[in-house]
Order: C-alpha cells, then structure tokens, then sequence
C-alpha cells in the first residue's frame, strides 16, 4: 500500500507541476529566427518549472551560505532573461509520462545541466546535477539490505555549491508550495548528487599513473628485446633472454594458441568459458537495474514467466566453478603426492595467494584511483564514485579473502566473495586430502563426513533464520530489490562447500580409480544427469515465481537438493569427458577456440563487473527492458571484457607467470606441485611443474 501511496501522490506532484504551466497562452511563434524561438522556449520553460523557482527561493529564508547566495543570483539571471539559467530549469525533471508502467526515474539532462558555467552580477556558477526520491516519509528499514529501485525519483540542476540537504530542502519546498498535495506527508529523501568536474589530481593517482607507466614501459621494453633476440639469436645475452619472457608478442602467442598441452582436461576448458559467459549474463540482468528502465511492472511479469529461466538459473555457474576448483586442487596434490614428491606445504600456501592476489590489486588500483577518471553521469555518483571511497577503506577486506563475511555489504569488489570462499576452501583442501593419501579409508570417511556436512548445514541455517534461495526479491509493494539473503546465506563458505568437496570426491575418483562402464551404465547416468539438471532449472524457476508464497518447507527442500543435483550433474559430465564417454559432449567443450578464452578467464572475471557497472552508471537516458535488451547488452559486456581480460593478462597476468617461473621455481628444487590458479568465475586451474629435476625446463 505504501508504493502505490507513493505513485498516486507523485502523480499529482508531476500533474501540479505540469499546471503551472497551461495558463500560458503564448502561441508557437513561427520560426523567423533564432532570437525569437529560444525567447518562447525561454517562457515556456519558465512557465512549466515554476515550482521549482519557488523551492529554489526557499533557501535564501533559511540559510546564509554560499548555496543561498547562488541561487539568489540565479534567480536574478532567471529574471533579467540569462539564457544559462533557465537552462539549469530545462536540465531538471519535468512531467514523468509512463507512471503505470513503472517508469519511475527521470535522471533530467545530465548534459545539459553540468555544461552550465555562467557568470551574473560577479559570481560565477556552475551547474550541479542531483538525485532525490519523492516519497513517503517513512525510511526503508535499515535492516533491509537492497536497492530502492522501484522508488520514485527526480532530478534537479542546482548551483554548485549546494550540497544533498540543502537540494531535499528545495525539493521539500516546491512540495509545500503545491496546494493540491502540501498536506499529504510527502518528503524528498536520499538526495545525491554528481561531483562538479575538478582538475585536482591525488597522491595515489599520480603513484596509480606511475606504477601502470612503468608497467607499460618495461613490458615494451622487453618486447622489443625478443624481437631483437628473434633477428640476431646467436648475439643474445642471456639478460636479453630473460627479458625477452615477458615480450607481449611471446605471451601473446602463448594465451592464443590452441596448441594441446599434455594431461590437460579439454572439456573443463569449455565448461569453463561456457560458465565464464553465463556469469556475464546473470550480471548482465542486475546491471540493468543501476539505470532506468520505463517499463519496471513488466520485469516483475518477466520474472514470473518461463522465459527468464535463463537468468534465475545463471548462479549454477558458480557452482561449477566450485566443482572444477575441488576437482583440480584434489587431482594435482593427490598426483603429486603418489608419485612420491615432496610438498612444501607453506609454499603450496604461498604459491596460490601470490598468484591470485596481485592481479586483484591491480585492478583494486585502478578501482580506488582511476575509474572515477573514465566516465560520469546522473547516477555515477552512486554506483561508481561512492563505491571508490569504500574501496580505499575496505581494500584490505579482499586482500586477506575475508569479504564474504565481514562487512560483506561494503567490500572493494562485492564480486569477488567467490574468490574469498574459494580461498578459504583451498586452505582447508590439504587436511581432506592428505589423509586420502596416507589413509585412504580413513580419508574417505572424513572426505564424506565433511560433504554430508556441507549438504545438510546451510537447509538448517536457512530453516532457523527464515532465508530463501533467491539471490534477489523483487519487492514491488515496497518498491526496493532486496538482496538480504544474498549476503547473508548466498556467500557464506558454509553455503558453498558442497559443490567443492563433491568436485574434491571426483579429483580423488579420476586420481586413483580405473573402472570400464558398460553402455548401458552410460546411457543411464546421462539420462539421469538430463533429468537432475532439468529438476535444478524447474524447481529454480518455482522458486523466482512471486505467484508462490514463500514457504519454508520448500525452501529448506531446495537448499538440501538443488546445489548437490547440478554438481553430481556436472561431475559426471567431466567424468564422463575426461574417460571416453563424453560423445558429442566432449567433442563440443574440447573444441579448439576455447582454449584461449578459458586462459583469459581470470582476468574476464576480474574486469567484467567494472564494465558493466561503467556503462550502466553512465547511461543517460532509459532504456526499456526485454530479452532483446538483455542479449544485447551482454554481447556487448561480453565482447569487451574479452578485449580488455586480453590487454590486462598481456600486462599483469603473463609476467606474473613468468615472474614464477624465474624466482619462485629455483633449479635446486627436486620435486614439486604447484597449483596455479582457483576457479570461479573462469579462474584457471593447471598443473605446472611436477616433475623432476632431469626433465624441468625454464
């Protein structure tokens, strides 16, 4: 009742503000020149933006600031006819067409409004494009974590030097100059607005600047060394070999071959990059929701229809992600550890937080001191340039892999909370593991111990506190996405656990089993695999259907079985894949042009969410929603992150493997595993280097 409440009055509020402009009775001049046609669209906007020169005069009786001695000249230029002026009225908001549909953000004119640089009476001012919701007084909960999407939304141009409160004031007066709605409790809230450009440059952008220069600097450097190498091979000194490894030419050649490398597992390079693009997609949908959308009642229909199963059942992805980590980090130690080597257990540690944590950094860099710098718009300010000052406090959330549980609602980079349970899972892998080496039975029974535990605890978690499995709600009666249950269930470790320790089961089976099935076994097990993943996407899509009240009961039933069905899916599609029995299966996830997508996968999904949001920040005008929409917007997210995973993984990713090589893989060494890098959203696992001292080549 309150957001239909809140659509009723801001109709009249739209309507009130419209009718202060039908008592004009100027008629269309005829188009003679220009002089006389911006004097009538003078008037005109005068006319219909009355209201909002009325709040406007509210602040020169309140306060005594810079803001109210602004505003007071810029009602002066209105009056004597400043053509600057009265285009701070044009860029504000005006009559919102679309209302029963649910277009319920006008962002004004973005443009318009920040190119207002004007002079009058000695004061110079700049305009300043703000946000603010109309609505009731009543605040969302604090409790309840979400976007206020759905939530009526404004725009004004105001004089620079005007902050948040004082534009809520403004607002809050035109409100109680409009009789037809004074008395019926509404009251602007949640004001922002975008930063007035400035040249000013900080310490850390300058030493950001640096660090990428030197990068860019050394990296050319070096492949100019291998291009000289490659023409006089015999006069190369054997620093110029060295440097020559971190050529771009010669990385560049090494991310795009094609070439299969023995004992790799083709198909998972596939069901990688497949996973990889369906995380995109599912990201996709959410990023729509950063800028308007004309038609918001029909999303919510969408929802409900069959036609969306495509995006409700994308977070499978992750789990899949999940189970290759398990499988790959089970296989390679277990490997390692039956041909008789050696494991330097505080390497092994070290080994994986060195290679996933500076490529974080980096981009945690450019996050914190570049991205404001690469676009702006009526809601960047929100999405992108307050989420800049909480990654300069929070960056060391993501460092040490603990943002998926303290303060996960305020991390550098909210998406990286896989990266945080992967993590933890990994550190955990060794005391399951080793005992399956030493003690296989004993192994076995604490393997199983801790996979039964990973299935039945999060049902109980989410039975006790009363979660659901929606990684979002789409609250229209309160007019909010809610993402509550995201961060407190979605991303716990406990949450996650079971599709790990089930692909640690498969690491362990592919490891040490050799067994023939019969067809008959096969046909079977896919059969049965064709039916799990179809329960997985129909009981999800019930799940996303708002036509089904929540239900605990149902609930605490798809926590205990959707995660644990898709991963035995998958499990047995990679067994399948990896023993023989894959068929045209194998054949597709095998093909040759995954490979080079599945080694950019990493850094495609360090990068792919900061292109997203930074178009979807940026966007000026609203967009109307539909599948169409959304398939092509993701192409486009798709194409990019691709491109530019390509550039940041010729840059950071490549040198930081050949850095291993040179300092951390010392000739001394006689035996050893390395596992190279964890696994969600794309992240490549391989094995690299267990071998013995006879055999190991730089």
């Amino acid at each position: 009742m309150l957001f239909h409440h809140n659509v009723l009055v801001t109709v009249l509020f739209l309507t009130s503000i419209q009718s202060f402009g039908s008592a004009s009775k100027d008629t269309v001049p005829s188009i003679h020149g220009s002089d006389e046609t911006r004097e009538w669209i003078k008037r005109i906007v005068g006319s219909l933006r009355q209201p909002w020169i009325e709040g406007f005069k509210s602040v020169l009786h309140t306060t005594e600031s810079s803001c109210a001695t602004e505003v007071a000249v810029l009602i002066q230029a209105m009056e004597s006819g400043q053509e600057w002026a009265f285009q701070m009225l044009d860029a504000s908001s005006g009559f919102q067409t679309g209302l029963m549909k649910g277009n319920f953000r006008d962002v004004g004119l973005y443009d318009e409004c920040v190119e207002v640089n004007g002079q009058f009476n000695h004061v110079n001012i700049r305009g300043k494009h703000c946000m603010v919701s109309l609505g009731s007084a009543s605040p969302m909960s604090p409790e309840v974590i979400g976007v206020d999407y759905l939530r009526i939304s404004s725009s004004i141009c105001v004089p620079s030097s005007c902050n948040e409160t004082q534009v809520e004031q403004i607002v809050n007066a035109t409100v109680a100059n409009i009789p037809t709605i004074s008395h019926l409790g509404l009251e602007a809230s949640n004001a922002f607005c975008a930063d007035v450009g400035s040249d000013d440059v900080s310490a850390g952008e300058i030493y950001t600047l640096i660090f990428f220069l030197a990068v860019a600097v050394f990296m050319i450097a070096c492949t100019i060394c291998d291009f000289a190498r490659r023409h006089k091979q015999t006069e190369a000194s054997t620093v110029m070999n060295t440097l020559a490894k971190f050529s771009l030419y010669t990385n560049a050649l090494a991310v795009l071959s094609t070439k299969v490398e023995s004992d790799t597992f083709q198909s998972i390079e596939g069901i990688r990059v497949l996973s990889m693009c369906w995380v995109i997609l599912g990201h996709r949908f959410i990023g729509l929701f950063i800028r308007p959308v004309v038609n918001v009642f029909e999303v919510a229909e969408w929802l409900n229809s069959w036609t969306s199963l495509y995006i409700q059942a994308a977070p499978f992805a992750v789990e899949t992600f999940f189970l290759v980590s398990g499988f790959f980090t089970a296989h390679l130690l277990l490997k390692a550890l039956n041909s008789g080597r050696q494991i330097n257990w505080p390497m092994f540690y070290l080994h994986r937080y060195l290679r996933l944590t500076p490529s974080l950094v980096v981009v945690m860099l450019f996050v914190s001191f570049f991205m404001n710098r690469f676009g702006n718009g009526p809601l960047w300010k929100i999405w992108i340039g307050d989420h800049v000052e909480i990654c300069k406090n929070n960056w060391w959330f993501d460092i040490l892999y603990i943002q998926n549980f303290l303060n996960p609602d305020v991390t550098c980079l909210p998406y990286t909370w896989y990266l945080a349970v992967n993590m933890q899972l990994f550190w955990l892998s060794p005391i399951v593991i080793y005992p399956l080496y030493r003690w296989p039975k004993h192994g076995i029974r604490i393997l199983g111990f801790v996979l039964l535990a990973s299935i039945f605890i999060p049902p109980v978690v989410l039975g006790i506190n009363g979660y659901t499995n929606r990684i979002f709600t789409m609250r229209v009666d309160l007019g909010i996405l809610v993402f509550g249950d995201l961060v407190n269930f979605y991303i716990a470790t406990y949450n996650r656990a079971s599709a790990y320790f089930l692909g640690m089961f498969l690491g362990y089976d592919v490891a040490t089993k050799k067994r023939q099935l019969t067809k008959v076994n096969v046909w079977i097990n896919w059969i049965a695999t064709s039916v799990l993943l179809l329960f997985c996407m129909c009981a999800t899509h019930c799940n996303y259907n708002n036509a089904f009240a929540y239900n605990r009961v149902f609930e605490v039933v798809v926590a205990l079985t959707l995660r644990s069905c898709w991963s035995i899916a998958i499990a047995w599609i990679i067994y399948a894949c990896t023993h023989g029995y894959g068929g045209p299966v194998n054949s597709f996830l095998s093909m040759p042009f995954f490979r080079p997508l599945s080694r950019l996968s990493f850094s495609t999904y360090l990068v792919h969410m900061l292109i997203q949001c930074m178009r979807s920040a940026a966007a000026r005008t609203p967009v109307v929603f539909s599948n169409s929409l959304i398939i092509h917007e993701y192409l486009i997210d798709l194409v990019l992150s691709i491109v530019a995973a390509f550039v940041f993984t010729l840059f950071f990713e490549s040198p930081l493997v050949v850095l291993e090589k040179i300092f951390v893989s010392s000739k001394s060494e006689v035996n050893r595993v390395t596992l190279v890098r964890g696994t969600d959203n794309g992240l490549q696992v391989k094995e690299e280097g267990i071998r013995k001292e006879s055999t190991k080549k730089d």
